[in-house]
């Protein structure tokens, strides 16, 4: 009786802890800036949620690795100090003029918590930009790009 008693006592104090390490995402509080897809898969997305004065930018992208396989990472990022334009410039950047036919222009920084690496890739009949963190790499093309920041 009294092993029974301590089991449950036990048991209930485990569910609440584990509950409490867990919360659930609104998904009403994420708004989309801009999503890439292929046949049917989609290979990014960008949204954004505000918190007061506080905007947040989540970028979801399919990890390239292993194309057979549907796995994807991400990258989390402030809006401190306009980070989000100067991300889509960093981009952007590999399709001027200069740095398009220069092979060794790459780009290496911190966003959010995570190290970022561009630099430039081929796509089948086009020019790119690889996305590389720790977590995976992604393969993007201007338009993949403009249509991620919402600008197509």
């Amino acid at each position: 009786m009294l092993l029974k008693t301590i089991t449950s006592v036990l048991l209930f104090f485990a569910a609440n802890s584990l509950a409490a390490q867990i919360t659930m995402a609104d998904k009403a509080d994420w708004y989309p800036v801009g999503q890439v897809k292929s046949i049917g898969t989609l290979i990014a997305k960008l949204e954004y949620s505000i918190d007061g004065s506080d905007t947040t930018y989540f970028l979801l992208m399919k990890d390239f690795k292993k194309q057979q396989e549907v796995n994807y990472f991400s990258l989390k990022f402030k809006a401190t100090g306009n980070a989000c334009a100067q991300f889509y410039q960093l981009l952007k950047s590999f399709f001027d003029d200069n740095n398009r036919k220069n092979k060794d222009y790459m780009q290496t920084f911190t966003l959010g918590n995570a190290g970022v690496n561009l630099q430039h890739c081929t796509l089948i009949a086009k020019h790119g930009v690889r996305l590389t963190t720790r977590e995976g790499y992604i393969n993007l093309s201007e338009k993949d790009i403009d249509k991620l920041f919402g600008k197509r």
